[in-house]
C-alpha cells in the first residue's frame, strides 16, 4: 500500500484558485498606468502581453488575454511581482514620508538630521544626498521659533520649504524601483 503525503499534493481546486488569482493580477496589471508598470519586475513576454492588452476592447477577449497573462505569470517570477505590487499599493507609504518630514523638522540643526537623512537614502538609494541636505537645511532655516509671533510671510516661507521637502520625498517614492 502506498502512503500519500498530503503536504506535497496540491488539489485541482487549489490549482484553479491559484490560476484565478493570477488572472486577477493580470487584469489589474492591464488597468495600471505605464509609469507604475515600469517599476514592476516584469519579463519581456509579460511586457509584450501588456502592450497587446491595450488594443483589446472586447470583454471576452480581455478575459482570455487575462488567462494568457496568468499563464505567463505562472511561468515567470509571480512571487516577486506580487511583492512589488504590494509595495506599490502600500497604505503606509504617505505616513512614512510624513513621519520622516516631521522628524527632520523636529531637529534643531541640519547635522542632527543626518541619521534621518541616511534612513531616507537607505530606503531610496537613487536619491541625491546633496539635494536632500539642501532641502533640509532650507526648511530648518525657514522654521520660526515661535509660530504665534511669526509674520504671515515667515509662515508662508516655512510652508513652502516644508512642501518642497515633502514633494522631493514623494518624487523619490514614485520613481523607486520595486524590485
Amino acid at each position: 500500500m502506498t502512503e500519500y503525503n498530503d503536504d506535497l499534493i496540491t488539489s485541482k481546486t487549489q490549482l484553479k484558485r491559484d490560476d484565478n488569482a493570477l488572472q486577477e493580477v493580470g487584469l489589474s496589471l492591464m488597468d495600471m498606468k505605464q509609469a507604475d508598470l515600469d517599476r514592476l519586475p516584469l519579463g519581456d513576454d509579460l511586457k509584450k502581453a501588456l502592450d497587446d492588452a491595450k488594443r483589446i476592447t472586447s470583454n471576452e477577449a480581455r478575459r482570455r488575454h487575462a488567462q494568457y497573462m496568468g499563464r505567463l505569470m505562472r511561468e515567470s517570477n509571480s512571487e516577486q511581482i506580487m511583492q512589488a505590487l504590494d509595495a506599490l499599493h502600500d497604505p503606509f507609504r504617505q505616513q512614512r514620508l510624513t513621519n520622516w518630514t516631521d522628524q527632520i523638522l523636529a531637529c534643531e540643526q541640519a547635522r542632527e538630521a543626518e541619521g534621518i537623512l541616511q534612513q531616507v537614502l537607505d530606503f531610496f538609494p537613487h536619491g541625491e544626498r546633496q539635494q536632500l541636505r539642501n532641502l533640509t537645511r532650507n526648511a530648518l532655516k525657514a522654521r520660526t521659533p515661535d509660530p504665534a509671533t511669526a509674520t504671515p510671510a515667515e509662515k508662508d516661507r516655512f510652508k513652502r520649504e516644508r512642501r518642497k521637502l515633502m514633494n522631493y520625498l514623494n518624487q523619490l517614492d514614485k520613481t523607486a524601483p520595486l524590485y
